[in-house]
């Protein structure tokens, strides 16, 4: 069937609202298993992560990652004909099932280099590129578009929020590549995509990235200004973050702030 791999850091509320939505979301979502790659850096951050292990949601792995590249490696089994990683920051939106019409389209047409359920057809922002208003590409059939090119998101296939990959295209890179850490993976990917020249994405986006706050120090993207151990403390005393303000928000950027308000 297909690998779904979630990359998270000290990030267990958000990853908790991930996990909530897309269970919330995907069609016959408890038939698929989740596989989370996930690092805390100190004991508070842990306990978060504890807590949502209790809550016992089905069909999710956790990894404590040890050697990332390595775990990666690991998580993924190349008998499944789909690969599709997301970041913990990720959220379901909109109802989606993997395996509908649009999946017997990039499966026939070898031409696609991925399915993103990132991207639709109205996105006129690109969040990190200072929040840059950006052109929609001629789209084909199927909500199909010629990527090389394009500008921001639209011009940008090797990402790891929610692209779809045959698995037999993305291990290579999985495999042979150097990178520590998904920023560094994603970065190396973007700097030698795979030469299909056609994306697909659906009329409104499946999911949406809510970039309110940062864990790594990689890069310098723009982010917003929630505090992870804010988060991470209401997670704790039992708030989980409310999906009210989330459901099928019409978002114009693949990432837009969007304000946390507790359950």
């Amino acid at each position: 069937m297909i690998n779904i791999i979630v990359f998270s850091k000290n990030r267990a509320a958000q990853l908790e609202l991930f996990i909530r939505s897309f269970k919330k979301y995907v069609a016959n979502a408890d038939n698929y298993t989740i596989k989370v790659i996930y690092l805390c850096t100190d004991d508070q951050y842990e306990k978060g992560y504890r807590k949502l292990f209790e809550m016992k949601y089905s069909n999710v792995e956790y990894i404590r990652e040890s050697n990332f590249k390595q775990n990666v490696i690991e998580t993924i089994d190349t008998n499944k004909k789909y690969t599709v990683f997301f970041v913990d920051d990720n959220i379901f939106k909109n109802p989606f099932d993997f395996f509908d019409e649009q999946m017997e389209i990039f499966n026939n047409d070898k031409e696609i280099l991925c399915r993103s359920l990132r991207l639709h057809k109205n996105i006129s922002i690109c969040y990190p590129e200072g929040k840059r208003p950006i052109n929609q590409p001629i789209f084909l059939d199927n909500n199909t578009f010629h990527w090389m090119g394009e500008q921001g998101d639209y011009g940008y296939p090797m990402s790891l929020d929610g692209h779809i990959f045959r698995t037999e295209q993305i291990y290579p890179y999985v495999v042979n590549l150097y990178y520590t850490n998904p920023n560094i993976m994603e970065g190396m990917w973007a700097s030698r995509p795979m030469r299909q020249p056609k994306m697909i994405c659906y009329d409104k986006s499946i999911i949406v990235n809510n970039p309110c706050n940062k864990v790594q120090t990689v890069n310098g993207n723009i982010h917003g200004n929630v505090n992870t151990i804010d988060l991470n403390n209401n997670f704790l005393e039992g708030k989980i973050i409310s999906m009210k303000n989330i459901d099928g928000i019409e978002n114009i950027s693949c990432h837009q702030e969007i304000e946390i308000i507790y359950e």
